[in-house]
């Protein structure tokens, strides 16, 4: 791709670039607006990188040009990249090395013995959490029952309190009217104690 830009004002690009992938590639999907094939180049020169760079001539003032560098999964099959463009859009295949691939290169992907692994820490961190929720529930059981024992044993201190009360009131009345019998008793003997000395300071004068 020759130089295009000499005393042009360059623009960049910063292109659209979506990820996709099944159960046997990986996908890379780059819009281009304005772009053609020939105007597009990508490169492996990195390993475990793909660059896409690109430069197109907008009009007699003015270009665009877009250039990056992608991180790629680990697990591909860099010999069996695939490549088209059709409306804009740069499609980038990257098929998944299998698993008899992975050993002869000696870097295996994830296995079935791997997977059977990730099961079990993902059961262990649930048998975890079940414990931590199940150990939070009897704490607050306990909480609750020693609140609610708590207040029985108050309201148990309530009502004797109350009967002690009542109690209390009850004899504290019986000594009022008692009181009040004695005061009426003492009244009316004194009124009959007067009523005689007069009869009786009567019956001297005459």
């Amino acid at each position: 791709m020759g130089d295009i830009r000499g005393t042009r004002t360059v623009e960049e690009l910063v292109p659209h670039l979506n990820w996709i992938e099944d159960s046997m590639r990986h996908y890379l999907l780059v819009h281009l607006p304005g772009f053609r094939k020939e105007e597009v180049d990508v490169g492996l020169a990195y390993p475990g990188y793909v660059t896409i760079s690109g430069e197109r001539l907008v009009n007699d003032k003015k270009c665009t040009y877009f250039g990056q560098a992608l991180k790629l999964p680990a697990n591909l099959d860099m010999k069996k990249v695939g490549q088209s463009f059709e409306d804009e859009m740069l499609t980038l295949t990257f098929p998944k090395r299998t698993e008899e691939e992975d050993d002869e290169n000696g870097n295996p992907s994830t296995t079935k013995k791997s997977l059977q692994e990730e099961e079990e820490e993902e059961e262990k961190q649930k048998e975890v959490i079940n414990e931590q929720n199940q150990t939070t529930h009897e704490q607050h059981c306990h909480a609750e029952s020693e609140e609610q024992s708590k207040q029985t044993d108050d309201d148990n201190i309530v009502n004797a309190t109350d009967n002690e009360m009542r109690k209390n009131g009850g004899i504290l009345e019986r000594v009022i009217n008692l009181l009040r019998n004695n005061i009426l008793l003492t009244l009316a003997l004194a009124f009959a104690l007067g009523v005689f000395a007069s009869k009786r300071f009567e019956s001297n004068g005459e």
